[in-house]
């Protein structure tokens, strides 16, 4: 990067647009974006005068990098840090195929999460058309799509949006030129907005469709006991029509900004529970409950005891899982609605626990009866020590505490091998099963005497 920091310097002190600043100076490097080691726009000041004074008009890309609450949690400060990197690289890899030698990128403001295209007019033009800046922010946006379809994870997919927006800047003598530079970026980065309104809408008209349908039905996985190598249970996860979300986590991130949270996770549950008749009496049922649910009278009804009483199913038979990816704020509500469910035989458990912030806290307020390790710290663990001590140090503490430990995720034979080493006796994940109808077969070939 650094390499790519000193070429646009050169270019610009040959243009005689750095007005005298060293190209060591201060000035110069408070003026770079440290974490994407992209100009920012006071830099570029004197460049974009320049394209004015050359053409009458000149273009602005904007790109914002929204994270929604769950990539807060999910990836952490130095996680979303690495993410805005590979954005900035990705935007240069972009100028270098897809854009004009003339094009320049910047950042809006020092590590921050917005970038700003300058596009220059045709060349031997004085002006550029509104409707060829949005072709260009329509592939832009494409191309960004793909860096996120073939660059990154799954699960940070889903944190977060990339939205492109444009203006066209006009040169105006009656306006104070930063006053005009500034102006026009307001408005790229509206459009940009609008972008996520859209995107928001078309969620809202997705969420709706959904829940009017009640188009949602459960797959089931198996949870094992490696030692006497049998299923002591099964975790429901719900599906969804292709054609409506990605994903379940887009599903639920619609009904937060929707108000639909309770009505969503009621659906969920109760398709979940109607399709588990049939669990033999000593076997478990893992549900998913979301935070925002604590408040919902619908878990304290006879509805939900009538529903299992109907399904021939047992309040000790039902283990309600707690994110640690959700943050809990009310942790009083949580108390009483917790005491209320184990008196009446519900069990707990904190899931994901290893990939988010809050898990000593909703450990030690729930008081679980289990503990679920996220798959992050059991993918290769047989390869990683940090990752088989923080393990090892879960599995110690459970003990201590009397608290049952599920591995999630295992999909090796290695994987299992290492975690039965480190005293960790249930676990479930494709190396036994895929999620499927009720109730899928476990394979445990792959578990060693």
């Amino acid at each position: 990067m650094q390499s790519r920091r000193k070429k646009l310097m050169k270019d610009l002190k040959d243009r005689g647009e750095l007005r005298g600043v060293s190209t060591a100076g201060a000035l110069t490097d408070l003026l770079y974006d440290e974490l994407t080691d992209l100009p920012t726009v006071p830099l570029l000041l004197g460049r974009i005068r320049r394209m004015l004074k050359a053409s009458h008009q000149l273009g602005l890309l904007s790109i914002s990098v929204l994270q929604n609450e769950r990539g807060e949690q999910i990836l952490g400060w130095q996680g979303y840090e690495s993410l805005v990197r590979g954005v900035a690289s990705f935007l240069v890899e972009i100028k270098r195929v897809a854009l004009r030698r003339d094009d320049y990128i910047s950042e809006v403001m020092i590590s921050g999460n917005a970038f700003v295209i300058l596009l220059s007019p045709p060349r031997g033009e004085q002006a550029i058309a509104y409707p060829d800046i949005d072709k260009v922010r329509c592939r832009v946006a494409l191309q960004m799509e793909r860096f996120v379809r073939d660059q990154l994870p799954a699960d940070v997919k889903e944190t977060f949006g990339l939205y492109v927006g444009c203006t066209v800047l006009t040169q105006d003598p009656a306006v104070r030129f930063e006053r005009l530079v500034y102006s026009a970026l307001e408005q790229a980065f509206t459009d940009s907005l609008l972008q996520r309104k859209k995107e928001q809408h078309d969620a809202t008209v997705k969420l709706r469709a959904v829940l009017r349908a009640e188009a949602l039905h459960a797959v089931y996985q198996p949870v094992i006991d490696v030692l006497e190598k049998r299923v002591v249970g099964y975790e429901a996860l719900i599906r969804i029509p292709d054609d409506s979300f990605k994903g379940p986590d887009q599903l639920f991130q619609a009904a937060y900004e929707n108000d639909s949270v309770w009505k969503l996770d009621r659906l969920c549950r109760e398709r979940a529970i109607r399709g588990a008749r049939g669990l033999k009496d000593d076997e478990l049922l893992f549900l998913n409950l979301e935070p925002d649910s604590i408040h919902d009278p619908a878990l304290r009804s006879e509805t939900t005891f009538a529903l299992l009483r109907d399904m021939g199913l047992k309040p000790a038979q039902i283990v309600l899982e707690m994110t640690e990816h959700s943050a809990v704020r009310d942790f009083t509500a949580l108390r009483q609605l917790l005491n209320y469910l184990q008196f009446h035989g519900f069990r707990l458990a904190v899931d994901d626990v290893g990939s988010g912030y809050s898990g000593l806290k909703s450990i030690a307020e729930i008081k679980p009866d289990f503990i679920k390790i996220d798959m992050a710290l059991i993918r290769d663990i047989h390869q990683h020590p940090i990752k088989q001590d923080l393990t090892g140090t879960i599995a110690r503490f459970s003990t201590s505490s009397g608290i049952t430990l599920i591995a999630e995720g295992v999909e090796t034979a290695e994987e299992l091998r290492c975690l039965q080493a480190l005293g960790v006796r249930y676990a479930q994940g494709f190396l036994f099963a895929r999620p499927g109808p009720p109730f899928p077969e476990a394979d445990l070939t792959g578990i060693d005497d």
